[in-house]
C-alpha cells in the first residue's frame, strides 16, 4: 500500500473530485485515504484502479454527545479544567513555541470504547464507511488525556479488578486495561469490516500517542497499522531519530496483528515545510523499514512544493 492521506485538497465539486483522482494517481500512490469519500470520486478512483480509504473517528457528534452522554470518555477533573483553558490559545502557535507534537489534551468529544452504545456507532460508521468505500482507517482512536477513560462504565471495570487483586497498583490496572481497550476496539471493528466486506483494507494512523506504551501499535488488529516516523510540527525530528523510529517499529511488528507502514507528515505551511531534499531521505528510511509500504501526508505541500512533490515522484515509481 502506497497511501496518500489528505484532507486538504479541495473536493466540493465534480471536477474537484476528478482532479484529486489524477493527481494522486500522477505522484504514484495507489491508495487515497480521506473523509467521506463519494460515490462520484469512487467512480473516477475505479476507472484508474485507485483504492479508496474512508477515515473513521471515535468523536461524537452531537446528536450522540445529547442522546448518550454515558458512552462518552471522560477525563479526570483536573484535566477538563486544562481542556476549558486551551479554548482561549491558539493550538498550532502554541504547538511550535512549546516543542510540542501532541496536544495536552484531546479537544473533542470522545466515544468510550469499553461502553456497547458507543462501540455500536463505531460499526455503523465502518458500515456506511464500506458501503461507498474500498476500506477504512481508523484516526484519533486514543483517549483525551492519552492514557485512560474514567467515565462510570471503566471506573466499574477496573473496580472489579481491582477487587480481585488488591495488591495491583493502581497505576498498573489503569494503563494494562486502557492498553486493552485499544487493542479489543480494532478487533471488533476489524472483524466487522471483514464481515462486510471480505478484502476490505482495513488500516489506521496510531494517534494520539497512548503515554503508557507508545509502541502499543504491534498489537492492533490490522491489515496495516501506520505509525509515524516523522510529523508535521517543527522541531524537525532528526533523520537518526527518523530511522530509529522506523527501526523500532518493524522491529516490533507482529505480522499476525498487521503490517507495519511508515507514516510521514508534512503541511504546506512554508514555516512547516521541509525540503525535497530531506523528504527524499525521509522516503529512502521508509522504504526501508515498510517494505514498500507507506502512508504520507498530505497531498497540498506535494501541490505547493515542487521539490516535494519531484522527491515523492521518484520514492514512489522507482
Amino acid at each position: 500500500m502506497k497511501a496518500a492521506w489528505d484532507w486538504h485538497l479541495p473536493r466540493t465539486t465534480r471536477e474537484e473530485e476528478q482532479q484529486l483522482i489524477a493527481f494522486t494517481c500522477e505522484l504514484g500512490f495507489d491508495t487515497l485515504i480521506i473523509h467521506e469519500p463519494t460515490t462520484t470520486l469512487m467512480e473516477f478512483a475505479q476507472a484508474v484502479g485507485l483504492k479508496v480509504i474512508a477515515i473513521i473517528t471515535p468523536n461524537a457528534t452531537r446528536q450522540f454527545i445529547q442522546q448518550h452522554p454515558e458512552a462518552l470518555q471522560q477525563m479526570l477533573p483536573l484535566e477538563e479544567a486544562i481542556k476549558n483553558s486551551l479554548h482561549s490559545i491558539q493550538w498550532e502557535p502554541y504547538t511550535i513555541q512549546a516543542h510540542r507534537w501532541f496536544p495536552i489534551v484531546q479537544m473533542a468529544a470522545l466515544l468510550c470504547f469499553e461502553h456497547p452504545l458507543a462501540q455500536a456507532e463505531l460499526k455503523r460508521r465502518v458500515t456506511d464507511g464500506l458501503a461507498i468505500a474500498d476500506g477504512v482507517a481508523f484516526d484519533g482512536f486514543g483517549f483525551a488525556n492519552h492514557f485512560a477513560c474514567f467515565c462510570s462504565h471503566c471506573q466499574a471495570k477496573r473496580q472489579e479488578v481491582r477487587t480481585v487483586d488488591p495488591s495491583r497498583h493502581d497505576a498498573e490496572v489503569v494503563a494494562t486495561m486502557a492498553q486493552a481497550s485499544l487493542v479489543e476496539i480494532s478487533h471488533i471493528l476489524y472483524k466487522h469490516a471483514k464481515s462486510i466486506k471480505s478484502d476490505a483494507i482495513v488500516t489506521n494512523h496510531l494517534w494520539p500517542p497512548f503515554r503508557p506504551n507508545p509502541t502499543y501499535g504491534s498489537d492492533l488488529k490490522l491489515d496495516f497499522c501506520s505509525q509515524t516516523i516523522s510529523w508535521f510540527y517543527q522541531p524537525n525530528w532528526s533523520l537518526e531519530r527518523v530511522e530509529f523510529e522506523a527501526q523500532e517499529m518493524k522491529r516490533l511488528e507482529k505480522p499476525e496483528n498487521n503490517r507495519f507502514v511508515p507514516f510521514i507528515g508534512i503541511f504546506d505551511e512554508p514555516y512547516l515545510r521541509r525540503s525535497g531534499e530531506r523528504i527524499a531521505r525521509e522516503l529512502a528510511i521508509a522504504k526501508q523499514y515498510g517494505e514498500g509500504h507507506l502512508v504520507f501526508c498530505n497531498l497540498e505541500a506535494i501541490q505547493q512544493y515542487p521539490d516535494v512533490r519531484a522527491a515523492v515522484e521518484a520514492a514512489l515509481k522507482e
